[in-house]
């Protein structure tokens, strides 16, 4: 009879592991599907931020988590999805393996304090804000350091081309007069298109009252691939030790076609 037993609690032990391996492999693929363009295939980071740390920006609890995942963050480019109840289960369940994953990074080598000089002298606060300083032009910095790794970053600084999030898309209007006009697209329809220049004023045209309407292939950010070595390193230096808090307000945009 305790042979039985003993029998019995292993089969149903072993059933219980298949299960739980089944469920972390369903959340695995979602998570490649709809989540590891932005953050990396083993939640590195990338567009997105790191989600293979212990601690993550928005709390880490499932239930932090979970929020995050349905409602989305706002005033980022994190979307809300619409994931039945066991499918959010498995993605979390699948996330928490990647959490704590990653090796302690090391200090980004530099000296951040000659780093924020180099970003004030390079005018950088005047497409991007750190806290309550700088503008909304451009992507927001104020948790850079602990949502990016050091690889995006500098790719960010010397090629701003090769990822290009979209909400930062660039158009440039032609007007009838020939005037040119290049900004951060805000919205586009059939009819019009409405774009926020670097000193953050808002413009709409009627696309039948202007010339053309060009979107920008390239980033809107110049490229600083021409900056000194130990400026490069000192500014790397400076923008990972950036962890504060987001100072987030734009609404939050739905997730579509993702899935």
């Amino acid at each position: 009879m305790r042979i039985a037993y003993t029998a019995a609690l292993v089969l149903c032990s072993s059933l219980a592991w298949s299960q739980t391996g089944a469920d972390l492999a369903d959340g695995q693929a979602t998570f490649r599907g709809n989540c590891a363009f932005c953050h990396g295939l083993t939640g590195g980071g990338g567009r997105g931020p790191i989600l293979n740390s212990a601690r993550l920006a928005h709390g880490s609890t499932d239930a932090d988590i979970k929020n995050v995942i349905s409602a989305g963050v706002p005033g980022t480019s994190m979307p809300a999805f619409d994931f039945d109840k066991d499918e959010l289960a498995r993605l979390v369940a699948y996330l928490r393996t990647l959490s704590g994953s990653a090796a302690k990074a090391a200090p980004v080598a530099g000296d951040p304090v000659r780093g924020r000089k180099v970003y004030e002298r390079s005018g950088c606060a005047g497409c991007h804000r750190i806290g309550t300083e700088g503008s909304v032009y451009g992507p927001e910095l104020t948790r850079i350091g602990a949502g990016r790794s050091p690889e995006y970053i500098r790719e960010s600084i010397v090629n701003p081309s090769a990822d290009i999030p979209q909400e930062y898309g660039g158009v440039t209007v032609i007007t009838r007069d020939g005037k040119r006009i290049t900004g951060v697209r805000i919205n586009e329809d059939t009819f019009t298109v409405q774009l926020r220049n670097a000193s953050q004023n808002f413009q709409m045209f009627q696309k039948d009252e202007v010339q053309q309407v060009i979107p920008e292939t390239k980033s809107l950010m110049p490229a600083y691939s021409s900056l000194d070595k130990d400026d490069m390193q000192n500014l790397l230096a400076y923008l990972d030790t950036l962890h504060g808090d987001l100072n987030a307000g734009a609404a939050v945009k739905k997730a579509e076609g993702i899935r």
